[in-house]
């Protein structure tokens, strides 16, 4: 059927994910990208886990250019969710169909990220990413939760400098 959501968030998937967004948009299931996830087995239990009843793939970059056109086809809905802009970059560069609105919740930064939004800081790598999505012809908004007030990439991207 489709991707109902693209979204970032560094937590990738929490309880906010399982009680409000999953609400918000009827899905079946949870496709995350992220090549340390990916990697990562403890972390990949504790994502099963809080996926509940939820069908749940975790990828890599790499990986999710075969199944997210699979899911697309399926008559499943998904959301797509990484804990970085810069998978969604790579995913936009090879033509890989997710939507063209990508939504933002909480990106900690690393040494140097600068704070531009509630629970968001970013690094000069996010920013060029997200640059990069802008310019791809993405929408990137920036959203906590489901109810409250989205904020566009030009908003945002002005606290940054």
């Amino acid at each position: 059927m489709t991707i109902t959501l693209a979204r970032i968030d560094d937590r990738v998937i929490h309880g906010q994910t399982m009680t409000r967004w999953t609400k918000q948009y009827a899905v079946q299931g949870i496709l995350v990208v992220s090549d340390e996830v990916a990697k990562d087995e403890l972390r990949k239990k504790v994502l099963k886990a809080a996926a509940a009843e939820l069908k749940l793939g975790i990828y890599t970059v790499e990986q999710a250019k075969e199944s997210i056109p699979k899911a697309v086809k399926s008559n499943k809905n998904f959301f797509l969710i990484t804990d970085s802009p810069a998978y969604f970059a790579q995913l936009a560069e090879v033509g890989i169909d997710f939507g063209k609105v990508v939504n933002v919740g909480p990106i900690s930064g690393g040494t140097g990220a600068i704070n531009v939004a509630r629970n968001v800081a970013l690094t000069q790598n996010e920013y060029d990413a997200f640059e990069k999505l802008e310019t791809s012809g993405y929408r990137v908004t920036f959203q906590l939760l489901p109810d409250d007030e989205k904020k566009s990439w030009e908003v945002v991207k002005k606290k940054y400098s």
